[in-house]
């Protein structure tokens, strides 16, 4: 049986992927769901890390898995974005 980590972690997961597909129709409440669950996934991703692409130190460093993250931030910052520059009176 599979540890509760990694459990959480898909289950995560599947979320952020899920909600990153909608969020765009789903205005600025999926923008903030979608930055909620990528900060999550950073926070319990460690059973599904994967390599080290960048060490800071001997201890700490970006791994594969912590792209889905970041990619996930970086959607919900432009969909903010957006939804901002649409609301702004010319």
């Amino acid at each position: 049986m599979r540890d509760d980590g990694e459990v959480i972690a898909a289950l995560v997961l599947v979320a952020l992927v899920l909600t990153a597909g909608l969020s765009g129709r789903s205005g600025p409440v999926g923008s903030g769901a979608l930055a909620v669950l990528s900060v999550a996934w950073l926070l319990v991703n460690s059973p599904m890390e994967g390599p080290v692409l960048v060490v800071f130190t001997p201890d700490h460093g970006i791994t594969g898995g912590d792209l889905a993250g970041f990619a996930g931030l970086a959607l919900a910052s432009a969909r903010f974005a957006v939804l901002r520059r649409s609301r702004v009176p010319r």
